[in-house]
């Protein structure tokens, strides 16, 4: 028997759209649609993308499950298990 589909909560996948081959998501900063012409250069270029803290991943993982995430997270962190262990094992 088949399991059940995680809706995506729609909002929340318009701010984190990607999430990076590590399993980290990738989130736009704030700021950055209107009143620019006050800021100077550098404040305006330095608006783009980050990522979500390590504290918020679970929350935002919830609500954009579709992103897959966690799947590429612990298949990354378990890559990295295996080659610490291999590390340790030609010592």
């Amino acid at each position: 028997m088949a399991g059940f589909k995680l809706k995506t909560r729609k909002a929340a996948a318009k701010r984190f759209r990607k999430a990076s081959a590590n399993g980290k998501i990738i989130r736009s900063k704030g700021a950055h649609g209107h009143f620019l012409s006050k800021r100077g250069q550098k404040a305006r270029q330095s608006q783009g993308t980050t990522l979500v803290h390590e504290s918020n991943f679970e929350q935002v993982n919830k609500l954009v499950p579709a992103l897959g995430a966690k799947r590429k997270r612990s298949k990354y962190l378990k890559n990295q298990a295996a080659k610490a262990a291999a590390a340790a094992a030609a010592k």
